[in-house]
């Protein structure tokens, strides 16, 4: 592979949505920095003489044929939307792997007996719309346009709108994806955590993707002057924001050991005065668990405590359920193939679970499927400082592309 290659594909990418004060990156969904990467990266298919087209979601599917076009393809990519201020790899280094593997086989001219196909995934994070992996839910069958129209971004404005406005379904001559159509999917991702830094790993083989489960928490007390109203006579909702974060985070450290992690990411408070008491407060709550059990476990012992906190301090709420994703157990034969190939390299590895979500839980569902880890410096993502040095990505790039090659043999 040409290392070379991938990180000056990686900075060409990375001046899209970049924020020259901070570094970080902000490719947010169907923006117009986000869908010019998309145009970019199909320009870049096309070079390599795949077939292109974008799917109404906004998907960039490129096909490379095989020796047997009839056979199902063997699909690999990622997602390139970023959060806000994310970092250079997140996502983006999947689909620049995925373009490699197409740029080593013809740098080689390697004809392989199933079509190759590349997928660059919008919508993943789930920073504009509040759930994730939405593209790769469209491209699997998994969110029809009346879906799309009851889910909202920030702004209120729907998804179906959001993409309708567009106009970007160029996919009128391609048959509808089936789940036939795929022999496996692969995805090359960063870790987005310290374990195989720690552990001196090359790549990790994910075994299991834990799934969030999120809710929209609103909390309404009553604003009112911070000088003449009397302690016992408030009702803050900040202030009961903040016990019941603190009960969230506290249940998450109780099941811990379960594989549970819990996160209020998000606040809004109103007025947002000095010398206002906050009488509206709205939190974005994220639950995550590699099983079922153990989540709703903790998801009912997050209500109860919204209730305890919210009945004693006099405050009304409403929670929204922004929707949950299953956990998912990927495929042992692929990641065999990638523990031999690994072993043939000599690159050190180890199996492990994602506690990240990805587009791969989607795929998993309807085909075989793997995933590849990398190391991030110190565990840092969706940050300015997230960095994966050259050597480590050129390993599991490698990993990768002789994996794609062992898979696509009929």
């Amino acid at each position: 592979m040409n290392i070379k290659r991938v990180l000056s594909t990686l900075e060409t990418f990375n001046q899209y949505g970049r924020n020259d004060d901070t570094g970080g990156i902000n490719r947010i969904a169907f923006t117009h920095q986000e869908r010019l990467s998309a145009l970019k990266f199909s320009m870049l298919c096309q070079q390599e003489g795949m077939n292109v087209y974008f799917d109404f979601m906004g998907n960039v599917i490129a096909r490379r044929s095989g020796k047997y076009n009839d056979l199902p393809a063997v699909v690999i990519g990622s997602h390139i939307d970023t959060v806000i201020e994310g970092g250079e790899y997140d996502g983006l280094l999947g689909v620049v792997a995925a373009l490699e593997v197409v740029r080593h086989l013809n740098d080689y001219n390697i004809e392989t007996d199933h079509p190759i196909e590349i997928v660059a995934f919008t919508v993943e994070e789930s920073t504009r719309f509040n759930q994730a992996t939405l593209g790769s839910k469209y491209f699997c069958g998994f969110l029809t346009k009346s879906q799309m129209e009851q889910i909202k971004d920030n702004n209120d404005e729907t998804l179906l709108n959001v993409v309708q406005s567009l106009k970007q379904d160029v996919s009128t001559t391609v048959v509808p994806r089936k789940n036939s159509d795929m022999k496996a999917f692969l995805e090359l991702h960063i870790e987005q955590g310290p374990i195989l830094q720690n552990k001196g790993k090359d790549i990790g083989i994910v075994t299991h993707i834990a799934a969030p489960h999120r809710f929209k928490l609103k909390l309404k007390g009553v604003t009112s002057h911070s000088g003449s109203t009397p302690m016992p006579m408030r009702k803050d909702a900040l202030t009961t924001a903040s016990e019941i974060i603190l009960n969230i985070e506290k249940i998450g450290n109780q099941f811990h050991k379960e594989g549970i992690v819990t996160t209020v990411g998000y606040t809004k408070v109103h007025p947002n005065s000095m010398n206002a008491i906050p009488g509206d407060v709205t939190l974005l709550i994220d639950v995550r668990g590699k099983s079922i059990e153990p989540r709703n476990e903790v998801v009912q012992k997050i209500k109860t405590s919204i209730e305890d906190v919210t009945n004693a301090r006099g405050i009304e709420y409403t929670l929204e359920d922004l929707g949950h994703d299953s956990p998912v157990t990927l495929d042992h034969q692929i990641a065999k193939e990638i523990e031999n190939v690994a072993q043939d390299l000599n690159i050190s590895y180890r199996y492990m679970f994602s506690g990240a979500g990805h587009d791969a839980m989607n795929l998993a569902k309807i085909c075989p499927t793997a995933m590849i880890f990398v190391p991030c410096r110190d565990g840092i993502s969706h940050s300015p400082l997230e960095r994966t040095e050259p050597q480590q990505i050129e390993k599991g790039i490698q990993v990768l592309i002789d994996t794609v090659i062992e898979i696509s043999k009929s």
